[in-house]
């Protein structure tokens, strides 16, 4: 089955199966193929296979689709292509065993101290869903100000039935 092996600039590795014809690539979790690095956008590109290969459309990203250094909208994907999704180095592997024999992991330094650790999605922070904090004295702010202008509205119909 053909597949995605990436290694995020922290060093956390791990392999994506395309199980489809159609696949959207990127950080949320509506995608089909989640890659959680910062670098990646929300919904950075589709994988579409058309009967006979592979592309990847990059879908308007912030820090692109990279081949060879080069930002591109569109690459035709052969087994062994390496590519980038933001600052994520990705290699295409497609179906078969040659290609599983042929493919070398990427060497990269690790500051981290993650080199060789597998990819954990459950690591992902920042990406939930927002909590709007409740604010204990909106109630009370609330009834005042309806308080104050009933008060003015009071103040202003006397002193018109005064002035008369």
């Amino acid at each position: 089955m053909p597949r995605i092996q990436f290694t995020t600039p922290e060093g956390a590795s791990g392999a994506l199966e395309l199980d489809a014809e159609r696949m959207s690539v990127g950080r949320a979790d509506d995608n089909q193929l989640i890659i959680a690095d910062d670098s990646v956008s929300s919904h950075h590109g589709e994988f579409a296979f058309d009967g006979s290969s592979w592309t990847l459309t990059d879908l308007g990203s912030t820090n692109g689709t990279k081949v060879g250094g080069s930002r591109v909208d569109h690459v035709n994907l052969a087994s062994g292509g390496a590519f980038q999704l933001g600052n994520v180095n990705c290699v295409f592997h497609g179906d078969g065993e040659a290609e599983e024999e042929a493919y070398s992991a990427p060497t990269s330094t690790a500051s981290s101290g993650y080199g060789s650790a597998p990819y954990n999605g459950r690591l992902r922070t920042g990406f939930g869903p927002k909590v709007k904090q409740k604010n204990p004295g909106g109630a009370l702010t609330t009834l005042l100000g309806v308080a104050g202008l009933l008060a003015c509205g009071a103040a202003v119909y006397f002193a018109q039935l005064m002035g008369a």
